[in-house]
Formats: C-alpha cells, sequence, structure tokens
C-alpha cells in the first residue's frame, strides 16, 4: 500500500486535470508577498513584463548567430550550444514556458519546458548518482522547486508540485530511516499546506479502499480547498489590473 502510495506521488509532477488553465500565468500576488523566497534576489525586483522582453532579445540574439528563428527542427545543439537556453535563469524560462505577453513561440515554451525538467532531472541525479538514495533525490527536486521565481511560485501548478514533492520527500525519507523524522521542508505557505493534507487524506482513503487506484486526489476535500484559496488570493491582484 505504502509503495503504491509513493507511486502515486511520483506522477504528482504533471498537472492535474483540476486545475485551471490559467494557473501558470498568475503574476505576484498576496501570498506571495507573505511567503519567504530564499531564491530572492536582486533580479527580482525586475517587473516580469520586463524579463519577458529581455528574454526575448536573449534569443533573438541566439538565433542571430545560429542564423534563422528556433522551430521544430532546431537541434538541442542549436539551443545549448548557439542560442544557449541553459543561461537563462528561472525567471526568464518561466516567462517563456507561460508565453508572457504573448512574445514567445511554440518551439520556444517546448524548449524551456524541456530545460525546466533538466534542471531538476540533473539536481536529482547530482543528489543520487547511484540510484541509492530516493530521498535525497526528491530533497533536490525540493530545493528546484523553492528556487522559482515569484511569479512561479504563485502559481498552482507550482503549489501542487511543490506539495508533492514534500509529501514525496518525507514519505522516503521515513522509509529509508526508519525512526529518524525526515528533514524540515515546509514552506508556510498555506495552499501547499491545503495540498500536503490532502496527500494525507489520498493515503487514509486508498488504505481503507477495496480499489485503492479508484480514489483520486482531486477528489480530496483538501484539494478543492486549496484550489479554492489560491483563486481567492488572486481576486486582490486581479482587481487591481481591473482598474488600471
Amino acid at each position: 500500500m505504502f509503495s503504491a502510495f509513493l507511486k502515486s506521488l511520483g506522477s504528482a509532477y504533471h498537472p492535474h486535470a483540476e486545475a485551471p488553465k490559467t494557473a501558470t500565468h498568475s503574476t505576484f500576488d498576496r501570498r506571495t508577498r507573505t511567503t519567504s523566497t530564499a531564491s530572492a534576489t536582486a533580479a527580482d525586483t525586475q517587473s516580469f513584463s520586463q524579463v519577458a522582453v529581455d528574454t526575448r532579445k536573449a534569443l533573438d540574439a541566439g538565433y542571430r548567430k545560429l542564423g534563422k528563428a528556433a522551430d521544430a527542427g532546431t537541434t538541442d545543439q542549436d539551443w545549448h550550444g548557439t542560442i544557449r537556453i541553459q543561461k537563462l535563469d528561472r525567471r526568464a524560462l518561466y516567462a517563456i514556458t507561460t508565453n508572457h505577453g504573448g512574445l514567445f513561440s511554440a518551439a520556444e515554451v517546448k524548449a524551456a519546458q524541456s530545460e525546466v525538467a533538466a534542471i531538476e532531472s540533473r539536481a536529482s541525479h547530482a543528489a543520487n548518482p547511484r540510484g541509492t538514495d530516493a530521498a535525497a533525490a526528491a530533497k533536490a527536486t525540493i530545493t528546484v522547486l523553492d528556487g522559482a521565481g515569484p511569479e512561479e511560485k504563485a502559481s498552482l501548478e507550482w503549489a501542487q508540485k511543490r506539495a508533492a514533492a514534500q509529501v514525496r520527500y518525507q514519505a522516503l525519507a521515513k522509509e529509508r530511516h526508519q525512526g529518524r523524522a525526515a528533514l524540515s521542508v515546509e514552506t508556510g505557505d498555506p495552499v501547499v499546506n491545503r495540498f500536503v493534507k490532502a496527500w494525507g487524506e489520498l493515503e487514509k482513503a486508498q488504505a481503507y479502499a477495496e480499489d485503492p487506484k479508484s480514489i483520486r486526489i482531486g477528489d480530496m476535500p483538501s484539494w478543492s480547498k486549496a484550489i479554492a484559496l489560491w483563486t481567492s488570493l488572486q481576486e486582490p491582484h486581479t482587481k487591481v489590473l481591473g482598474r488600471l
């Protein structure tokens, strides 16, 4: 049963059907302003729109060297050897993956998504090179997620992934180190906390179900409460934009 629960967590890094399509397009909101950001730097004070514009310029500079704009045939060598997408920081990559301002092409969005996934994969492998410490790999995933910019942290998808990563790490650490408490990886984020609670509800529901696979995380009470809370936290920002 426990391994089945971990398998459920393993699939949680993909967007859930319950998430609104606008989840990844949210910007600096009330929750972000009250949540500590370990990755905060001077660059975070730059507006996200300016980040997108600067990122557009950086890509175009790479295309001038490449001699063409990116398309479906753009190779990995093109992206990393000439365009150098790996040099973009996390906020820049997020601007591309969300197509902020409509400035980016489908090929660029796909490439940025692949680069973000590669960042997580490299961190996990570095923490667990021999494949013998899944807990260390899970902890590395948390570190990568916590390094996201404020706009990404304000998204529903980030909150879902961060909660799943937290629960997965705690479960793996408990399994690997019997009798020892896992390192504290809580964020203090109220939306993440509710998603974490939903995973606890899922584990209990699966333990008593005749068909554990029929129990879905999106059906847990705290899951819908988390989405409702996230939505309510977007309203002040949305109303302000409407008055501008």
